[in-house]
């Protein structure tokens, strides 16, 4: 999966990197890349924080299915 991390350090690269160019149109072409990775890392937040989610939803699920298991045995 992509890091966050690693997302928003590329964004920060294209803005250093727009800084230095002289053509309004690179800056603005490394700016709206710079965006893209930060949108990039912000969809990659919210899927790890629902994959979390559902490992949590499953891990409940396992545990209920042990407690009905416990149940039909004794």
């Amino acid at each position: 999966m992509i890091d966050v991390q690693s997302c928003r350090q590329h964004a920060a690269d294209c803005v250093r990197q727009a800084h230095g160019e002289d053509s309004a149109d690179d800056k603005n072409i490394l700016l709206n890349v710079a965006l893209a990775w930060l949108r990039l890392g912000h969809q990659a937040q919210e899927l790890s924080a629902q994959d979390s989610t559902k490992s949590e939803s499953v891990d409940e699920d396992d545990s209920s299915a042990e407690a009905g298991r416990r149940e039909l045995v004794s």
